[in-house]
């Protein structure tokens, strides 16, 4: 037998190394979820903290993601437009509730629906006197 498997280490190293890649990217993709969270807990682990997006922005998107990097040093990245799949939801929305919470719990007040507001108050101060201009 110890001959058997010595003789036939090649054949059995290319049918386990792609049999384990294969069961590693099943699982990869079938808990989003938890791998949302786990992949945020190591970006707080080292410090980057990032929001991550999909969709249609709001219009004062612009200034919101400025404050937010401007105060606080948290980036955003879309991910994604208007189509996305169940898969990317589940985990956009996990890694973003985990670093939300993370920097919540740092800076010691939502800091998201800080900036928000502040952008949604200038854009709407801009776009009235632009209203009132015409």
């Amino acid at each position: 037998m110890r001959n058997f498997i010595r003789n036939h280490k090649k054949l059995t190293a290319s049918v386990a190394v792609p049999t384990c890649l294969l069961l590693w990217a099943v699982l990869w993709s079938a808990v989003p979820r938890v791998r949302g969270q786990l992949v945020a807990r190591f970006d707080i682990a080292r410090g980057h903290y990032e929001i991550l997006g999909y969709g249609l922005p709001v219009p004062w998107y612009a200034d919101d993601v400025r404050l937010l990097r401007e105060r606080y040093g948290i980036e955003y990245r879309p991910v994604a437009g208007c189509i996305v799949s169940a898969t990317l939801i589940a985990y956009v929305d996990n890694y973003n509730g985990v670093i939300a919470a993370a920097a919540n719990r740092k800076f010691g007040h939502d800091v998201f629906k800080e900036c928000a507001g502040d952008a949604r108050k200038s854009w709407e101060r801009t776009t009235s006197k632009t209203v009132k201009e015409r």
